[in-house]
């Protein structure tokens, strides 16, 4: 978990699970929000671990990559999916109209003020 550390000291509610650094770093720097990422899209985590997390958060959401691979097939999308059925996490997108693949290309493409927008529109449903 990259960030594990820093998440934890905070007196932050919520919690973003992704799966990069550097998408964590954006959502954290932009949102306030804290944010973590596991070290691969295929490696799910042990419980007690997960259990760590949600006894310390209210609000656990992850938000992976929307990108495909060359089979059509979204790794990022399909952990996510399983991260969440797995441990009751809520699983948000970044809706496909935004044609970005993750949080830092939301930011890059698109400004500060419309990546808070659609950030906050996905925590807030």
């Amino acid at each position: 978990w990259d960030l594990w550390t820093q998440a934890l000291r905070t007196d932050s509610e919520s919690l973003i699970i992704t799966s990069s650094r550097k998408d964590a770093l954006t959502i954290w720097a932009n949102m306030g929000i804290p944010a973590v990422s596991l070290q691969s899209e295929n490696t799910m985590p042990k419980g007690h671990v997960v259990q760590r997390l949600k006894d310390r958060f209210k609000n656990i959401w992850c938000l992976y990559d929307n990108d495909y691979d060359k089979e059509s097939i979204n790794p990022g999308r399909t952990f996510a999916k399983e991260l969440s059925d797995k441990y009751g996490f809520t699983q948000i997108e970044i809706p496909t109209s935004y044609k970005s693949k993750d949080p830092s290309d939301l930011y890059y493409k698109h400004g500060k003020q419309e990546f808070i927008k659609v950030i906050n529109n996905l925590i807030n449903k």
